[in-house]
């Protein structure tokens, strides 16, 4: 690092090569450096200037280290850098080894910034009341918990002091440029903290923000990108002109395509070109592709937008103070409308355009659609959809994040206690509305939808064969795990108990990704109000130790739901309750696999050829469709669904085996 003022002589030469000061005195360049690497360069305030040796890559090409035509103020350089074409100033930064910054209209840094930390996102509700504080390492958990619980005002109040502790924290009186960073091609950068190996190419206009970024996962900023108030994550890439105000940007998300959001959130994984967002909580995997598509004052996660989506909340009596909830793992079809208020259940398909407010939360997998202006509903019909199970496997493959630290705490399970317990409530209340509809009545209203009477017992069936197979297929593995470990039925379920105990252990929530039980959500809220959770670190810290703990959480909630289901203590089984569970799972596994099975054989059917072949013979069509989709026979998915369905009577016998295996002496 620079060491030692410069002498007369050093003076001399540089001022010969176009370079200025306002006071050497305030400069220093490291001792040995070759000066003839700094060129037209004026130097104002206290400036320390690392060796310039060496070579960076810019634009494809190997480029001397070196400062030239450029005003530097206030700045702390590293070594190995190369500066050059600074249009104003490269101002109050400490730039690290390696660092290019290049064709630049101006870098400047005010002291005592806070990089867009503190800065308030009215999501959720564009009327407000949800303010969401972002800072640098912000997780879609302590998010949702500053946005959804404001019914406890001590604890808001205590979760703001550990925000506040963060933002003064990152206020500081110079800016980083972090190590192999590179900053090229691009407008006015003011107030913005760039971490390592960060990559900003072209960006227009970037203002009080911090851009972090890792060697393992740098983050890019490309061309034509406005951002004002923002915090991006590392491993983030947004580019093609998007436009942001007031947006935080998670880890892996993917933005480009001229996409504008307001006051919204992206959480791990998100991705959003071309359409518009405002008053957003994006939780993990929400994506957004196509034009025309508004996502507005609403919180959303694992979710599919389709083109032309739009959403109104604003009834225009008391403002834009409406907002929605669709939870993990919806889809909106095309041009699809939704009237907030609301709350659409987990895993449905929306398709048409709803002037209703629709609330159905204990109807997950449900089919939601609109007939001659009538909004209605086919509850559990996404249970046997080929694209329900598609969208479980595809999520956990396409994590993008690539750092050493993965702060979005994401559970994927599709069926899991949150959405099994949904369905429980879902089939009771269908089973008790069967009762109660008198035989005639063809319809009901139920959540503001249409719901034909036919399908209420049908429903019921559905959720059913879904629950019956959840709650046998867990049992049956966990007493298959303690069988292969003890030699004994009795010791082998009587490690059944519980490591866990809740006291309403079938109350579940998404807390923007993470499934946990509310018990343990309201013993956060404790926490926080009571001082045992002091800083934003604990907090973060009690979420890892629930996140750590699902699979106990899940089997505190099997055991006690199966006791519910079929009066029998997992502890206490027999074996012929064993078989019966076994008998359970695999009469339940195979009648919702093979209607997925069925229903991914659509995809090969007659209408499906429709646009194969054109102007062909019939058998030519079919040859032109099979040469780009393929037949049901050659197709992954569906060979994939075959094979498991036919594993299904192969897994029963293998346990059946292993429990005739043991004596009950």
């Amino acid at each position: 690092m620079p060491s030692g003022n410069l002498s007369e002589q050093h003076i001399s030469q540089l001022e010969r090569q176009g370079c200025s000061a306002d006071d050497w005195r305030l400069v220093t360049i490291a001792s040995g450096s070759d000066l003839s690497r700094i060129n037209d360069v004026h130097f104002s305030g206290t400036v320390s200037v690392g060796n310039p040796s060496g070579t960076r890559t810019v634009d494809g090409v190997e480029l001397p280290c070196g400062l030239s035509h450029a005003t530097i103020a206030d700045c702390t350089i590293g070594n190995h850098v190369r500066i050059a074409n600074v249009g104003s100033v490269v101002a109050g930064y400490l730039i690290e080894d390696g660092v290019v910054i290049q064709d630049v209209g101006s870098l400047s840094v005010a002291p005592g910034t806070p990089f867009g930390n503190g800065i308030e996102i009215e999501a959720i509700n564009e009327g407000g009341g949800r303010g969401i504080r972002i800072i640098s390492d912000l997780t879609s958990q302590a998010a949702y918990l500053q946005g959804a619980l404001r019914h406890n005002p001590e604890f808001v109040k205590k979760l703001s002091s550990l925000i506040d502790t963060k933002v003064s924290a990152a206020k500081t009186e110079k800016g980083v440029i972090g190590k192999d960073a590179r900053v090229l091609h691009c407008g006015s950068i003011q107030n913005v903290m760039i971490g390592p190996a960060a990559f900003i190419h072209g960006a227009q206009s970037l203002r009080e923000g911090t851009i972090a970024s890792c060697v393992e996962h740098p983050t890019e900023i490309g061309e034509g990108v406005q951002a004002t108030s923002f915090i991006v994550a590392e491993g983030a890439r947004i580019d093609n002109s998007v436009i942001l105000d007031k947006v935080f940007v998670g880890q892996g998300v993917k933005m480009g395509k001229g996409f504008s959001a307001e006051n919204s959130l992206f959480f791990a994984n998100c991705e959003a070109f071309h359409g518009e967002a405002v008053a957003v909580f994006a939780g993990p995997y929400t994506v957004t592709h196509h034009k025309s598509t508004l996502l507005i004052a609403g919180m959303f996660s694992f979710y599919n937008a389709g083109s032309g989506t739009n959403q109104s909340n604003h009834m225009y009596k008391l403002g834009p103070v409406h907002q929605g909830l669709l939870e993990r793992g919806c889809k909106t079809g095309s041009f699809s409308y939704l009237l907030l208020e609301s709350h659409i259940p987990a895993f449905s398909v929306v398709i048409g355009k709803h002037f209703t407010n629709i609330n159905i939360p204990n109807l997950p997998f449900s089919y939601i659609h609109e007939e001659q202006g009538v909004s209605k509903v086919i509850p559990g019909m996404n249970l046997f959809s080929v694209g329900t199970v598609r969208d479980g496997e595809k999520w956990p493959k396409r994590d993008n994040r690539k750092g050493p630290v993965k702060r979005d705490l994401i559970v994927f399970d599709v069926f899991s206690p949150y959405t099994v317990e949904k369905m429980r409530r879902g089939r009771d209340e269908l089973l008790a509305l069967s009762e109660s509809v008198p035989k005639e009545k063809a319809f009901i209203t139920y959540g503001g939808l249409q719901l034909n009477r036919l399908l209420l017992k049908k429903g019921a069936k559905y959720y059913s064969l879904a629950i019956k197979r959840y709650l046998n297929a867990k049992v049956t593995d966990r007493l298959k795990e303690s069988l292969t470990r003890e030699r004994d039925w009795k010791r082998a379920v009587a490690s059944l108990i519980p490591s866990v105990a809740l006291t309403h252990s079938a109350e579940w929530t998404d807390i923007a990704g993470l499934l946990m039980p509310r018990d343990r959500l309201g013993e956060i809220e404790q926490h926080v109000i009571n001082g045992r959770i002091a800083t934003y670190d604990q907090l973060l810290a009690t979420f890892q130790s629930s996140y750590d703990q699902y699979p106990e959480l899940e089997w505190r909630y099997l055991y006690d739901t199966f006791l519910k289901e079929y009066g029998i203590r997992p502890d206490g089984m027999t074996m012929d309750q064993a078989l019966k569970a076994i008998d359970e799972w695999e009469q339940a596994s195979s009648s919702l696999h093979g209607m997925i099975l069925e229903d991914s054989k659509k995809e090969f059917a007659s209408f499906a050829r429709i646009g194969y072949g054109i102007d062909q013979q019939e058998q030519d069509r079919v040859k032109d469709f099979e040469a780009v989709r393929g037949t049901a026979e050659t197709n992954g998915v569906v060979q994939k669904l075959a094979n498991e369905g036919a594993a299904i009577p192969r897994q029963r016998a293998e346990f059946e085996s292993l429990v005739a295996s043991f004596s009950t002496t």
